[in-house]
C-alpha cells in the first residue's frame, strides 16, 4: 500500500468522524440563523448596490467625458498646426521624412523602429504579427509618382512632426493613432508604420469624407487600413485662410481603453458587463438603443467595439427595453432590474456629457446574485453570536488538532528512521564508498527506493572509472599538442585547439625537420566525429606524420604513404582525416605543401592589402589506400605577410540565428590586427568565435597563425 494512502486512512477515520458530529448537530442552528439574517439584509443590501452602481455609472460616464473632450481639444490644436504649416512658407531646411516604402527597408528606415503588439497587423495566413513602429518619426504616405509635384505641402508638413508626438503622449494609453489627410492625396501618420496598401488614399476612408461634410468634430468607427481593427475616430476638417477644406485631421482611439479606467471597477462583482449605447436607433426610434461597444471591466483585454442593437446584445423583451429606453430619455441617471441573458440583473446608467452630440449612454449591468451572496455572507459573520455553536466547533477543533497533532508526530517517526538510514548511505557515496549498500524492507515505496539506490551504486562507479579515464586520455592528448612552438628562425607562429568534448579530433602539430635548423612543418588537421574514437585517430596519424618525416624527403610520398599506412584503421568505421601539411624552407625562403581534403591555407599580404589561398588538389586521408598526392611549392612573400592555417569549427559556427561565422569575418580580423603578432591575431580569432556562438561551441576548433618576419 502507498505511503500516502496509509497517512490518508488514518488521517480520514481521526478527522472525518468528528466532523460529521459537529456538522450534524450544527446544521439546524446555522440554517435557522442565516435564513433570519438573510431576509433582513437583502432589502437593505439592495438598496446599497444601486446606489453603488449608480455612483459608478456616473463617475465612469464623467471620466469618458473628459477624455473625450481632450481629444477634441487636441483634434483643434492638430487641424490649426497643419493648416498653419501649409500656409507658412517653405522651410529652408527639409526635415528627414520616412515613407511607407522607407519603412519596409532596414537600411531606410528610422532608426528607432521596433515591434509592437500594440499594433499588430493580420498575417496572409489568418494570424497576428506585431508591426515595427517609430515613436520618434511620422510616416509620410505620398501619391505614387507624385512626391516632386507634392513636395511643398509634405515639406510644410514636416515640421509638425513635434504637434504629433505632444498629441500622443500626453494622452496616455487613450489615443491610438494620430494622424491626417489632404486633399492632395499626402497622409500622415503617427506612430510611423509601413502598414498601407500601394493603392492607399486618405480621400476614400470615411473619416476623410465625414469630416470633409462637417464644420466641426466628426465622430465615428470604421475599419482601420493597416490593423484591420475596428476604432473609435475622431475627425475634425482642415481649413486654408478662405475657409476652402484642404483636408482633415484624425485621432483614433480604441473602446477598451475606456473599459480599463480605473473608475470603472465596482466593489460588488466580478461579473459586472459594461456597456456604451446611443439611446436611439440609426433611424431615430428612441425605444431602439444600440451597443456601440461592450466590455468586462476585470478583462485584461478591456472591451470591444461592436455595433448591435440592444435587445440582441441582451435578449430582453420589447416591453422591458422601451421602459429603459424612455426612462435614459427623461433621466441622466437611474437604474431598473431587468433580466440579462437569462438572470435577474440590475441595470445602471448614466449619460455622458458633451462634447458628443448624440445622447450616449454608460450602462452597468451586474446579476442580482450579488445581493443574495452578500446576505449570506452577513449570516455567515454572525454565527459566532450562538455560543453553543463556538463552543461545540472549538472543542471539536481542538480535539482534531491534537490528534492530528498525535498521528503526525508517530507517523513521521516511522518514516524518518528508514530515511535516516538511507541518508548514511548517501553520505558514505558522496564520500567515495561504492560498497555501500542498503537493506530495508518496509512494505511501501521505500523499498524501491532501497532497490534503485542499490541498482544506481554500481554504474555510479562505473561511469566514475569511465570519467577518470577519460580524463587521463584528455590529458595525454594535450600532452601531444606543441604547448611551446620551437623557435622557428624568421617566422612569428601561435597556434591552438580547442575541443568541443572532452577529447577531441582536432590535429595541430609544429616540429622541426632534419637537423640543420631551418626546415620546420606546421600541420593542421582534422578528423571526422568527436570525442574518444576521433582523439585516438588524431594520436595514430601523428605519429606516422612524425615518424615519415625522418624516413622519406619527398613530401608529396611521405602523404601517401601516410595514406596507405592509416587506411586499416578508417576502413572499418568510415572515418577520415583532412589535413593541411606546410613546410617551411628558410634556407631558401621556400613553401612546400599538401593539401588532403582540408580547406586552403589563408595568405593575407599587407602591403597589398589582398588575401590568396594556399591551394591544391588532394582526398582526405583514410578513404582511398591507393591514392597518390601531389604536393605545392611556392616562395615565402615579404615581410608582414600572414599565413593561416584552420579547422572548419570556425568558419562554420553558428549562433543562436543559425548564421554562419563565415571566412568574411576570419579576412577582417587578420587585416584589422596585420600588425600585431601572431599571438594577438590568434587569440582575437578566438575570441570572435566564441562571442559569435554566444560560448556554445559545437565543433572542435584549430588555428595556426604564421607571420613572416
Amino acid at each position: 500500500m502507498r505511503i500516502r494512502s496509509k497517512f490518508f486512512l488514518v488521517l480520514l477515520a481521526f478527522s472525518l468522524v468528528p466532523l460529521l458530529v459537529v456538522t450534524t448537530i450544527n446544521r439546524h442552528h446555522i440554517n435557522r440563523l442565516g435564513t433570519t439574517l438573510a431576509d433582513g439584509a437583502r432589502e437593505n443590501l439592495t438598496q446599497i448596490v444601486i446606489r453603488d452602481l449608480e455612483q459608478a455609472a456616473r463617475f465612469s460616464a464623467d471620466a469618458i467625458s473628459h477624455d473625450i473632450d481632450r481629444l477634441r481639444l487636441s483634434l483643434h490644436f492638430l487641424a490649426d498646426a497643419a493648416a498653419h504649416a501649409l500656409q507658412r512658407p517653405d522651410p529652408r531646411k527639409a526635415e528627414q521624412i520616412y515613407t511607407a516604402e522607407d519603412f519596409k527597408h532596414p537600411d531606410k528606415a528610422p532608426h528607432d523602429l521596433t515591434l509592437s503588439w500594440r499594433y499588430r497587423h493580420p498575417t496572409d495566413n489568418g494570424g497576428q504579427a506585431a508591426t515595427a513602429i517609430s515613436m520618434e518619426h511620422p510616416v509620410f504616405v505620398i501619391p505614387q509618382g507624385q512626391k516632386a509635384a507634392l513636395e511643398a505641402p509634405w515639406r510644410r508638413l514636416a515640421q509638425i512632426g513635434n504637434v504629433l508626438r505632444q498629441i500622443y503622449s500626453h494622452s496616455g494609453s487613450l489615443v491610438y493613432r494620430v494622424y491626417l489627410g489632404l486633399e492632395n492625396g499626402v497622409h500622415v501618420s503617427y506612430p510611423g508604420h509601413g502598414q498601407f496598401d500601394a493603392a492607399f488614399d486618405p480621400r476614400k476612408r470615411p473619416w476623410y469624407g465625414q469630416a470633409a461634410h462637417q464644420a466641426d468634430t466628426s465622430w465615428l468607427s470604421y475599419e482601420d487600413a493597416s490593423t484591420g481593427r475596428t476604432v473609435f475616430t475622431a475627425a475634425r476638417p482642415i481649413k486654408d485662410s478662405r475657409d476652402h477644406v484642404i483636408g482633415a485631421a484624425a485621432i483614433d482611439f480604441l473602446p477598451e481603453e475606456f473599459f480599463k479606467l480605473h473608475q470603472m471597477q465596482t466593489q460588488w462583482s466580478d461579473r459586472t458587463r459594461a456597456f456604451i449605447i446611443v439611446s436611439h436607433s440609426p433611424e431615430g426610434r428612441p425605444d431602439d438603443p444600440r451597443v456601440i461597444a461592450r466590455g468586462d471591466l476585470h478583462s485584461e483585454h478591456g472591451g470591444e467595439i461592436a455595433d448591435l442593437p440592444l435587445a440582441r446584445v441582451t435578449r430582453i423583451a420589447p416591453d422591458r427595453l422601451q421602459a429603459l429606453a424612455r426612462q435614459m430619455q427623461t433621466e441622466e441617471i437611474g437604474t431598473i432590474a431587468l433580466p440579462f441573458e437569462g438572470v435577474d440583473a440590475i441595470w445602471a446608467f448614466a449619460r455622458i456629457p458633451q462634447p458628443i452630440e448624440d445622447k450616449i449612454h454608460l450602462l452597468l449591468i451586474v446579476p442580482q446574485t450579488i445581493v443574495t451572496t452578500q446576505a449570506q455572507r452577513v449570516s455567515e459573520n454572525v454565527l459566532d453570536l450562538t455560543r453553543r455553536i463556538y463552543r461545540i466547533t472549538g472543542i471539536a477543533a481542538a480535539l482534531i488538532l491534537l490528534l492530528v497533532i498525535l498521528v503526525g508526530w508517530l507517523g513521521a517517526r516511522t518514516i524518518m528512521k528508514p530515511l535516516e538510514v538511507m541518508l548514511a548511505a548517501w553520505r558514505q557515496l558522496a564520500d567515495g564508498d561504492f560498497s555501500v549498500r542498503l537493506n530495508l524492507r518496509t512494505g511501501d515505496e521505500r523499498d524501491a527506493l532501497a532497490d534503485d539506490f542499490n541498482t544506481i551504486v554500481p554504474k555510479l562507479e562505473a561511469h566514475f572509472n569511465l570519467r577518470q579515464s577519460i580524463a587521463l586520455a584528455r590529458q595525454i592528448q594535450q600532452d601531444l599538442l606543441p604547448h611551446t612552438p620551437p623557435a622557428l628562425p624568421g617566422l612569428d607562429l601561435a597556434g591552438d585547439s580547442r575541443y568541443c568534448d572532452e577529447t577531441g579530433g582536432d590535429y595541430y602539430d609544429v616540429f622541426q625537420i632534419g637537423e640543420d635548423g631551418k626546415h620546420y612543418a606546421v600541420i593542421v588537421g582534422d578528423v571526422s566525429g568527436h570525442g574518444v574514437p576521433a582523439a585516438l585517430l588524431m594520436t595514430g596519424a601523428r605519429s606516422l606524420i612524425r615518424g615519415l618525416a625522418t624516413l622519406e624527403d619527398d613530401l608529396a610520398a611521405r602523404m601517401t604513404l601516410v595514406n596507405r599506412l592509416l587506411y586499416p584503421d578508417t576502413s572499418d568505421s568510415g572515418s577520415f582525416i583532412t589535413l593541411f601539411y606546410l613546410e617551411f624552407d628558410m634556407a631558401r625562403r621556400g613553401l612546400r605543401w599538401v593539401r588532403a581534403g582540408h580547406d586552403p591555407a589563408i595568405v593575407y599580404d599587407p602591403r597589398t592589402d589582398a588575401f590568396t589561398e594556399l591551394g591544391g588538389s588532394g582526398m582526405a586521408l583514410g578513404i582511398q589506400p591507393d591514392y597518390t598526392y601531389l604536393s605545392e611549392e611556392a616562395l615565402l612573400g615579404a615581410s608582414g605577410q600572414i599565413i593561416v592555417l584552420a579547422t572548419d569549427g570556425i568558419w562554420e559556427a553558428h549562433n543562436a540565428r543559425q548564421e554562419m561565422f563565415g571566412k568574411e569575418r576570419v579576412q577582417a580580423i587578420i587585416r584589422r590586427h596585420r600588425y600585431e603578432p601572431s599571438i594577438v591575431i590568434r587569440d582575437r580569432l578566438f575570441e570572435a568565435v566564441d562571442g559569435f556562438t554566444e560560448g556554445r561551441q559545437e565543433d572542435d576548433i584549430t588555428l595556426a597563425v604564421i607571420k613572416i618576419l
